[in-house]
Parts: C-alpha cells; structure tokens; sequence
C-alpha cells in the first residue's frame, strides 16, 4: 500500500492538476474535500483529467465569488466557500469526454496558456463519487477477493472517518510486494528505535 496519495481537491487550480499529472504516472486520483476534514469525495480518472484540460473546461480565477473568498490564517483558500451549488467551470458533456475512446489525450497533448495556471478546474460533475474503497483495517484476504471479483485496477484505503490513508493497487498484491510487506510489518519495531532510556 502506498501511503504518499496525491489527491486532489472537487475545486482545484489548473495549474496543480497539471503540474500532477506531468509529474506522477498514476491512473487516477482521490478526490478529498477539505471543507469536512478530508473525507473521500470521489475519484478522479488521468484521462479524464487530461481531457478537461484539454477541452479548457475551467473557470477563471475571479469566477470564484466574484474574486472574493476569504483566507484562513495560514494563507490557504477556505474551499468550504467554493463548494456551494454554484459550478466554477463551464460543462463538458460525458458523451464529448468518451468520444476519443481509447485515444484519451495525454498531458503532453494539452497546451495551456499564460494565464491558464490560476483558473479553477470544476470536478465535482465529473467525479466517481462512489468509488470502491476497503477499510484501513480489513484482511489482505478480503482486499484480494475484492480485486479479483470485480476486476479492479486500484483501491482507496479510507480510516473509519472515510479519510484516504492510502492506496493499494493490484501490483501491491503479487507474492513478492505481499512478501515484502509483511517483514516491513514484522520489522517495525526495529526501525522505530527502543524506546527505552
């Protein structure tokens, strides 16, 4: 399970969703709505991200309240404002997105201009706001079944705040990644340090 997740936000800057997918290979991405303390919203897929991009499905910057939202103390946009009925980005249709199937532009496809990297992208129309998640705590048996039963490529590992801890994928499942796991697990309490003085 890697537990260094890159997430995103269902209001997200252009400029991060592009920087994330030129700089990570992943498939797809958590969504997690900060506005309620990090629970999973839904998922977001690398073709579909990059096909918004490229179709330039996003708001400008002063489209959110009228260009004004207010800050928390350290600086960070409160995102709780953002996510009200209101969409911040014009409407791709599902159709539109699923016509260049299998040929889903890539991130090396889209072209973004000077101004681009502020605008605000919009996933909350187009998120899996049911995606397939086990709990933090379930067996490596029934991660497995799930995998092998519905032929899944990833899973969101959620805590009991439905929080996204981690993700597993089907490579974190093959004998040697298991194999490895498990003498991390039983080798913890070596690398941690003794604890006593």
């Amino acid at each position: 399970m890697s537990t260094e997740v890159k997430c995103l936000r269902p209001v997200e800057r252009v400029g991060i969703v592009y920087d994330l997918l030129k700089n990570v290979g992943h498939g797809n991405f958590p969504i997690v709505d900060t506005a309620s303390s990090g629970t999973l919203y839904g998922t977001a897929s690398r073709s579909m991200l990059c096909t918004l991009l490229q179709r330039r499905a996003f708001g400008q910057p002063h489209d959110v309240n009228n260009g004004h939202y207010h800050s928390n103390t350290d600086g960070s946009v409160d995102y709780a404002e953002l996510l009200g009925p209101k969409r911040l980005s014009p409407l791709v249709q599902w159709d539109t997105i699923e016509r260049v199937y299998p040929r889903y532009p890539t991130i090396d496809d889209v072209q973004l201009r000077p101004g681009d990297r502020n605008c605000w992208l919009d996933l909350r129309p187009y998120a899996n706001t049911a995606p397939y998640t086990i709990n933090e705590t379930a067996s490596i048996q029934r991660t497995y079944r799930l995998f092998r039963t519905l032929g899944l490529r990833f899973l969101c590992v959620v805590n009991h705040n439905n929080q996204v801890v981690g993700i597993i994928t089907r490579e974190d499942l093959l004998p040697d990644s298991l194999s490895d796991s498990i003498m991390r697990g039983r080798n913890a309490h070596m690398t941690q340090g003794s604890g006593f003085s």
